[in-house]
């Protein structure tokens, strides 16, 4: 992965050359920030820039052994470590490398991706992800070998608040006296849930979300169509992630914009057979589909509650293409309903991730939501 090929992130690109040129760079680094950035992307790229043959000031060359074998994710001393969970036929002792195959194919074609898009890949969605004492072990190993290429060993940990504690403890020693020319990244979304004795020991970095403009580059760099890139990266709100699912699936949330609509319609009216008749629509919908929708409408609330608040005009491109004015359902929001609003969608998500049963769920968010959208602001 060369540096120039990560979206975004130039501030962060500089941080790390200025460090390598200066020989500033530490041993253990935390790469943090929310979810949908490139920060794993980034972290490759810096990798194969500190294991390139001959560099430029900015940039790996791309075309030395080292940088040939970084693009294919075969460099023998890079290791990466991720959440997992047992599978079928996989052994009682299990670590990482039993799935390491899958993870070099599944990078290749999805350089930014989700957790959950890696736990869907495995088949194991539904079941506990985590980075056992096991794979702590294979780590330490890793880092214990004799350098096959003669320069520094690399092991990149995905989401390291996914260690067991036991896995953290026993990795604390590597991290503090690490092994001769070991660089150790963890790429963190959620750095509130690692041991504080981990994060001490890694010289942080945080990584933020891309900008819509950069979003909406990396989209067309990618082969969409420039309007479908931009209305990718209105609704993205600065995750890549979801900036790609929404490109690649303008259709589908086009789906959702109207069923937000026939709902709150439906809902502000209290019309009884509109509120049902969304119910049955959205008990259709697979139940990733329906987790997703949801969280549309998630964004679509806050949206339409914060943006005449924070005087912003109330531009968002599905709306417009199927004709909702935001600004009619923006009045009828106020402090008070919105964040209760908020609290009834979340826990419907919440619910439905359990497997509850989807039409009970609705059919209450529903009547709630008709309740909350006749609340006066004085209330």
């Amino acid at each position: 992965m060369l540096l120039k090929n990560v979206p975004g992130l130039e501030g962060e690109k500089k941080m790390l050359l200025d460090s390598v040129h200066r020989g500033h760079n530490s041993h253990a680094q935390l790469f943090h920030g929310l979810s949908g950035t490139a920060a794993l992307s980034l972290a490759i790229g810096y990798c194969q820039y500190l294991a390139c043959a001959q560099p430029s000031e900015d940039d790996s060359c791309g075309v030395c052994p080292s940088c040939k074998q970084f693009e294919k994710l075969i460099y023998p001393d890079l290791h990466f470590s991720f959440p997992f969970a047992k599978v079928a036929g996989s052994p009682r002792e299990l670590n990482a490398e039993y799935f390491q195959k899958q993870w070099i194919e599944f990078l290749q074609e999805n350089p930014i991706f989700s957790l959950n898009d890696w736990l869907n890949q495995l088949d194991v969605a539904n079941k506990q992800a985590q980075i056992n004492v096991n794979e702590a072990s294979r780590i330490i190993q890793k880092l214990q070998l004799k350098s096959y290429s003669g320069g520094p060993k690399f092991v990149i940990i995905y989401l390291p608040e996914y260690l067991h504690p036991s896995a953290s403890n026993k990795l604390l020693k590597t991290l503090e006296e690490p092994t001769e020319q070991s660089i150790i990244i963890l790429v963190s979304e959620n750095v509130e849930r690692l041991l504080q004795t981990i994060t001490s020991r890694c010289q942080k970095i945080y990584i933020p979300r891309p900008k819509k403009n950069e979003i909406i580059h990396y989209l067309v760099e990618q082969g969409i169509p420039e309007n479908q890139a931009e209305m990718a990266a209105s609704v993205a709100e600065g995750d890549l992630v979801v900036a790609q699912k929404t490109a690649h699936n303008s259709d589908r949330f086009l789906s959702y914009g109207k069923l937000f609509q026939n709902w709150m319609r439906g809902c502000y009216t209290a019309k009884v057979k509109e509120i049902f008749a969304f119910v049955d629509e959205f008990a259709s919908l697979d139940r990733e589909s329906q987790k997703e929708a949801l969280r549309f409408f998630l964004q679509t609330l806050e949206i339409a509650f914060g943006s005449p608040r924070r005087q912003a005009e109330l531009k968002h491109p599905i709306y417009q293409r199927i004709s909702f004015k935001l600004e009619g359902f923006a009045s009828v929001l106020h402090t008070v309903n919105s964040k209760q609003a908020l609290e009834v969608l979340e826990n419907a998500i919440n619910d439905i991730s359990r497997n509850g049963n989807v039409k009970v769920i609705l059919s209450d968010a529903s009547f709630k939501f008709s309740n909350l959208l006749r609340i006066k602001e004085t209330s």
